[in-house]
């Protein structure tokens, strides 16, 4: 091989501050990365199909040189004058000039995007956009098949977060330096052209391929595939990838290379990123059960499930083994190839909390050493997540393997998708088709995993509509996803289901659906599984009594607070739950004034800083739990978040009104686990509920939006007239027709509250639209708070950091002077210590946010308490109520 022009460019430059010195040439760490995805190839039987599932004209080794091929041009734009000239003195040792570029503004080299630049370059390089540039890389007149290169070239060249069209190249930033700097323009373009040439021989020629044959259709997992593997082609260790400048002469030299850096450094650094592990060979759903415990209702339906990727919809009653059902059912996909790993995702970071203990104990049955993580935005701070990191860390060969955690993927939310088992909040999840930065590697991760979504009927329009673009995305990338319910209306049924695969005809028969129920949707067909077949495994029907009451506002009277007291006096765990963090409050307040000391009133709910909140959330599980300390009576007052996914049992549950499915959810955390006995006077389920006396539904309409089903469900509770509501029965004939589109004998109110609903409900679904359209378009920052932004609709929350002035600076609530923290530290303190209130409040809380995106508040002491008053309001934080606004003579 003749010296090629290729070999005089660097792409990895050491640190100012690093011992050694010296370069590592673009064309080595162009072949270090493609190491690293030919050893990945090699040890996913996923990666391949994924791969190879659009190309039926090509074997397995074509369809892998193809994409060492492109992977290896992902750093194409870096043979450009700009890039080289980032480090000038690197750039004149390996082309032995003295002189600099004159036309080149070198404050402007620093800001040169070498991603846009090679898909650019590309596009110039074999299709000229102006007659005088001529440029042919091969000798053979015959056009190249640059149409079927694009979408590849696309994908690797936005390997740094954003995958760039081609309609955004018009740029002449891009072009200057054939404009200003021919001669090195012409350079760069040889050795681009010549490097195009090696990997030709490299890759494509020994598996009987050219530049001329056309590639197979590019996955839309290809950009997350090509960034992972250059984040791990570019981990230099004492051991790994080391810096070369040494210049190769033949092309033997780059195949030893390559074939050396597979062998070792790309095995290495695999391992370490946890990236890998050996699944488990499907042993069925008993597997994941309790010692002596059987399958179950649907669990005895998993073996049954198609073994092709697909949607699969679970409904069944909460507490009836859900969670394991779909886990056993990931582990049948991924032990046969389809999937690598498991995603699940829940609506809020208690549930996800909640999950990730009980993945803990079960993640060793599916991998035999797996990658556990956490994801959200406040997983940093959790201390199971913590403990299993540094069992992780402190693990010696084999042991402990279950428990490992690998550091790497616990860097970053987005590498949460990444280890074996995910365990996040569906923000994280809608990311992969929002415009945020590198939103293709959770992309990548939710495509090669099984996706589980738990409470799916938890989620907005808005978010439903998001998810509607992740379904249909995990069916063009072939992955799988379980969506998990207690029930859904028909119509909402339908949808999910129709967002993966092409049309299919319907399972239905016209007919209320059985319950509970497994629907599925493939590529091209459908499929309904019940127990109607097997009555010994339906789910148990037992009543429930639920008696409703009219009050004002929704708020409990003195009477019931009383009947709440007597009833914990007796021992019963009872739980309230309300709509506002407010009305919480301030029920818990009356309780606690007329409580004994035999007595414990909690109080729930999201208005807390993580550290109390964190605490609260355990004093929950382990008062209320399944094993929880029933040794005395006690009253939980909360508001939705114990609803979902919580594993709480109740005595006897209050709760305001809200929909029949909530509602529902609610009743699950009613008599959940079976008992030897319960106090007198509750062995059977007691439900109450808290109708308005009025004809609206004031502020509650405001959280709930869909008045017609509130109107609905409360005509439901009212007809039953005393008699017992009996399940699983209601679950299909209470919300059947309360979510039907039927219009009759509704009131007047109703019906015009539902117009403004409804027109409410187009801009969501516009809105939604729109994100999607604009993930398309120039991405966000990956942090927090654009993650919310983006993926939640409605009114944002406002973070507010309470704090005392001392002599020696800004005192947090946790005690920590701000002004003694380094930087890190600081960021840390101040997602402990700050509280999310409504964003309402501003108008009484007018001061700048500081660069945090936080708005401070100076208070001081009083009776124990943080306190703050501004404009006639009053704010108080306490450890027992968490963050309460006052203002006087203002109704809650």
């Amino acid at each position: 091989m003749k010296k090629r022009i290729f070999s005089q460019y660097w792409g990895k430059t050491l640190r100012e501050d690093s011992q050694q010195i010296g370069c590592h040439l673009l064309i080595w760490h162009s072949l270090d990365v493609a190491a690293v995805a030919s050893r990945w190839w090699e040890g996913s039987s996923f990666i391949r199909s994924v791969f190879c599932r659009n190309s039926s004209l090509l074997d397995e080794t074509q369809v892998k040189a193809w994409v060492l091929f492109f992977i290896a041009l992902h750093d194409i734009g870096k043979f450009d004058i700009r890039f080289q000239c980032k480090s000038v003195e690197a750039w004149r040792k390996l082309s032995q000039c003295d002189a600099k570029p004159s036309t080149l503004d070198y404050s402007r080299c620093q800001d040169f995007d070498h991603g846009a630049a090679g898909l650019y370059w590309f596009i110039e390089d074999y299709q000229p956009m102006q007659e005088d540039f001529d440029y042919t890389c091969f000798d053979e007149p015959e056009p190249h098949p640059l149409h079927s290169w694009i979408p590849w070239i696309e994908a690797v060249t936005g390997h740094h977060g954003y995958i760039r069209p081609q309609h955004e190249l018009n740029d002449d930033n891009l072009r200057w330096p054939t404009l200003l700097s021919p001669s090195f323009a012409e350079r760069d373009r040889q050795a681009r052209c010549e490097w195009i040439e090696v990997l030709e021989a490299l890759f494509l020629v020994p598996v009987g391929l050219s530049v001329k044959d056309t590639p197979p259709d590019v996955s839309p997992l290809m950009a997350g595939f090509c960034s992972i593997v250059d984040w791990l082609g570019s981990w230099v260790s004492e051991d790994t990838f080391l810096f070369s400048a040494a210049i190769p002469k033949t092309l033997d030299e780059l195949r030893d290379y390559f074939d050396a850096r597979c062998e070792k450094d790309a095995a290495i650094v695999l391992q370490r990123s946890g990236l890998l592990a050996d699944a488990q060979p499907y042993q069925g759903v008993q597997k994941l059960l309790a010692d002596g415990l059987q399958p179950r209702q649907l669990q005895i339906l998993v073996d049954a499930l198609p073994l092709e990727p697909g949607v699969t919809l679970i409904e069944a009653p909460t507490g009836s083994g859900k969670t394991e059902t779909a886990l056993a059912y990931a582990w049948r996909l991924i032990d046969a190839n389809l999937a690598d790993s498991i995603v699940f995702a829940l609506p809020t970071q208690a549930t996800a909390n909640a999950m990730f203990e009980r993945m803990a104990f079960l993640a060793g049955c599916l991998f035999s050493q797996p990658n556990l993580i956490l994801a959200h935005g406040n997983a940093r701070f959790n201390n199971d997540f913590q403990a299993i990191k540094q069992r992780g860390q402190n693990a010696q060969g084999n042991d402990e393997a279950w428990a490992q955690c690998c550091e790497w993927l616990a860097l970053s939310n987005k590498r949460v998708f990444l280890g074996q088992i995910g365990i996040c909040t569906i923000d994280q999840v809608l990311i992969s088709v929002l415009p945020v930065k590198h939103r293709f590697i959770r992309g990548f991760g939710v495509g090669r995993s099984v996706l589980i979504v738990d409470e799916i009927h938890a989620f907005d329009t808005y978010m439903n509509g998001l998810l509607d673009a992740v379904l249909n995305a995990q069916y063009k990338a072939g992955g799988s996803a379980i969506l998990l319910s207690a029930t859904l209306p028909e119509q909402q049924r339908h949808q999910l289901l129709n967002n993966y695969g092409k049309s299919v005809a319907s399972t239905d028969t016209g007919t209320s659906a059985p319950y509970p129920l497994i629907n599925w949707r493939g590529n091209k067909t459908a499929g309904q599984w019940d127990l109607l077949d097997s009555p010994e495994h339906l789910p148990r029907r037992f009543a429930l009594k639920l008696e409703s009451i009219q009050l004002t506002d929704l708020m409990p009277d003195p009477k019931l607070i009383d009947r709440m007291l007597a009833a914990a006096h007796t021992g019963a765990q009872v739980c309230l739950i309300c709509n506002l963090v407010d009305v919480a409050q301030k029920v818990c307040r009356e309780l606690q004034q007329k409580s004994g000391p035999d007595i414990d009133v909690i109080l729930f709910h999201s208005r807390f800083t993580l550290l109390d909140r964190q605490s609260k959330e355990e004093n929950v599980l382990r008062y209320f739990g399944k094993n929880g300390d029933r040794s005395r009576g006690r009253i939980l007052v909360s508001t939705q978040v114990v609803e979902q996914s919580l594993d709480v049992d109740f005595d006897w549950l209050i709760t305001q009104h809200c929909p029949a499915d909530l509602l529902f959810q609610r009743l699950g955390r009613l008599h959940r686990h079976e008992r030897d006995s319960r106090p007198t006077g509750f062995s059977s389920p007691l439900a109450t509920v808290l109708l308005p006396d009025q004809e609206n539904y004031g502020l509650h309409s405001k959280i709930y939006g869909n008045v017609r089903v509130l109107w609905r469900t409360q005509q439901h509770l009212e007809a039953l007239n005393a008699q017992p509501l009996y399940f699983p029965d209601a679950y299909r004939e209470w919300l059947d027709v309360i979510y039907c589109a039927n219009e009759a004998d509704e009131p007047e109110w109703v019906t015009a509250a539902m117009d403004e609903y409804e027109m409410q409900q187009l801009v969501k679904r516009s809105k939604a639209r729109d994100m999607l359209s604009w993930a398309a378009r120039a991405p966000l920052n990956d942090s927090d708070e654009k993650i919310h932004a983006v993926t939640r609709d409605g009114e944002m929350s406002l973070s507010v950091v309470p704090y005392l002035q001392t002599e020696q600076g800004k005192q947090l609530l946790d005690g920590r002077i701000i002004e003694h923290l380094d930087a890190f530290s600081v960021r840390e303190a101040l997602a402990l210590n700050r509280v999310n209130v409504p964003n309402s409040w501003r108008k009484t809380l007018d001061d700048p946010l500081d660069e945090h995106g936080v708005l401070w508040l100076k208070g001081r002491t009083a009776d124990g308490s943080w306190l703050h008053e501004r404009k006639g309001a009053m704010l108080i934080y306490t450890k027992e109520s968490g963050m309460t606004r006052v203002i006087p003579n203002e109704a809650l």
